[in-house]
């Protein structure tokens, strides 16, 4: 597959009480797909990317702090399964999701903080300043009150993203867990049949209501890029999704330092995905003069931002992003709302001024070569294989199938995967008898009569002359067929 569309959201600010419902929400969604899709031949989402703040939070002094923010959560929840139903048939697999600033509990951050006296003495009032802006400093600066804070229990401190954790888990039924160590703040999604691995992290390091700079812990990329290192070898294209915008005025305190990216780019991950400043944008960054190590930075629009939260000039908006691998290239599409009744959105395409319309298009790293010999790739698969990991096996090899060796090592790991279908798709037509009775055997797994009656009476003849293996399976296939 050469095509690969991102449905990009961000900034849901999902709220109990708020005025636009899921149902009117996801039908307006669901309109808009369609008439993309028909009139301006956009492809339909392969996957969804949710760039942070999927609640809108609470303040730290709510008293129904904690049961406020779990009704936001049910409403998330809703929200996203109801995306996963009407987009992807279910496959929550789909859809990619990230934590903003607006996920943490406000309340927890509190309980795990004091406030400080201010010291009399000149000097141990400027020495109590300066610890605040120490790195990993425990200290807070509360400006309105002009106070410092500091956080006295750890432990529930990292505990301000467990409302989300418990969100994450659940909408994703248990097969994901959401650590509160930041060092293990990052999930890797993988998609090798789109040819992309998605790699979502938490900008929320040190976040929180007296510290809204946003932060990723460098030990969390690391392992991340280590972990999707062997795909990059492999081919697919790395995407790394947060929530913190990259750049902001020159009184905003609250984005995120960009110097991360050469990170990212260092490990050939070459577009990334943000919200937050509530406009869509694209940024490029390069990081050596071969285009193979670049960054695209793509920010997206607030879903259900209120009025009071938009840029001036600014309405609601999305991004459907289409990755064009043959072409070398990558389209951004906004989708702006064009009413203004904020409780029942109408999305169509909208105008960007940088765009200078509704899109704008960039340019994909360069598909990196495989220098591995395919005898050599087989080798590995098979390695992988004998030691039961079929999936990895099928993953290592599955774009170099044109040769014999590896052919042979796919379609093993594929029957041991039960993926009859992808067999099929590998097989046809048979070249060989050994291709032939596998193509019968998914055939039957898979209750194709039709086909399986035509694969017998049309095998040819070299593969049928001298082969009582293959004889004798289309004398089973012929009683099998009788009455079907």
């Amino acid at each position: 597959m050469t095509k690969t569309t991102i449905l990009h959201l961000s900034d849901l600010h999902r709220d109990a009480g708020s005025r636009i419902k899921t149902h009117p929400l996801l039908s307006s969604l669901y309109r808009d797909r369609k008439r993309y899709i028909e009139n301006e031949g956009i492809p339909k989402p392969d996957i969804a990317v949710i760039s942070g703040d999927i609640v809108y939070g609470v303040r730290g002094d709510d008293q129904e702090g904690d049961k406020n923010l779990e009704l936001q959560y049910e409403e998330a929840y809703e929200t996203l399964t109801g995306l996963a139903e009407r987009f992807f048939d279910g496959d929550r697999e789909k859809i990619v999701i990230a934590p903003g600033n607006h996920d943490i509990s406000m309340p927890h951050v509190l309980r795990a903080m004091k406030r400080l006296d201010t010291p009399l003495d000149d000097d141990k009032r400027r020495m109590l300043i300066q610890k605040v802006w120490e790195d990993d400093s425990r200290y807070r600066l509360n400006i309105p009150e002009m106070s410092v804070y500091e956080i006295t229990n750890q432990t529930v401190y990292h505990q301000r993203l467990e409302p989300y954790a418990k969100f994450y888990d659940r909408f994703y039924e248990g097969k994901r867990k959401f650590s509160l160590d930041p060092k293990e703040q990052y999930s890797i999604h993988e998609y090798p049949e789109l040819g992309i691995c998605v790699v979502a992290f938490s900008s929320c390091l040190e976040n929180d209501l007296y510290n809204r700079t946003g932060a990723i812990s460098a030990e969390a990329i690391n392992r991340a890029m280590d972990e999707v290192a062997p795909k990059v070898e492999r081919g697919e294209l790395v995407i790394s999704v947060w929530h913190h915008s990259i750049q902001g005025g020159p009184k905003e305190n609250d984005y995120i330092d960009s110097d991360f990216l050469r990170l990212l780019m260092d490990s050939d991950c070459s577009i990334g995905m943000h919200g937050h400043q509530h406009r869509s944008g694209l940024l490029e960054n390069r990081f050596s003069p071969d285009v193979q190590r670049h960054i695209s930075v793509i920010s997206a629009g607030t879903l259900c931002g209120g009025p009071r939260s938009l840029p001036t000039g600014r309405m609601r908006g999305y991004n459907v992003v289409v990755l064009d691998r043959e072409a070398g290239h990558g389209t951004v599409h906004v989708r702006t709302m064009t009413n203004n009744d904020f409780s029942a959105p109408i999305w169509e395409r909208g105008y960007v001024s940088e765009f200078s319309g509704s899109s704008i298009q960039f340019a994909l790293a360069k598909k990196r070569v495989q220098s591995i010999s395919p005898f050599e790739l087989a080798g590995k698969a098979d390695e992988l294989l004998r030691n039961g990991q079929a999936k990895e096996a099928y993953e290592l090899i599955h774009n170099h199938t044109q040769d014999q060796w590896v052919r042979a090592i796919a379609v093993k790991a594929l029957i041991v995967l039960g993926e009859w279908k992808k067999i099929v798709d590998l097989l046809t037509p048979p070249a060989s008898d050994t291709d032939f009775l596998t193509l019968s055997e998914a055939y039957e797994n898979l209750f194709d009569w039709s086909s399986l009656h035509h694969l017998i009476n049309s095998v040819d003849p070299a593969i049928l002359s001298g082969s009582v293996a293959v004889r004798m399976r289309i004398q089973q296939c012929q009683i099998l067929l009788r009455g079907k």
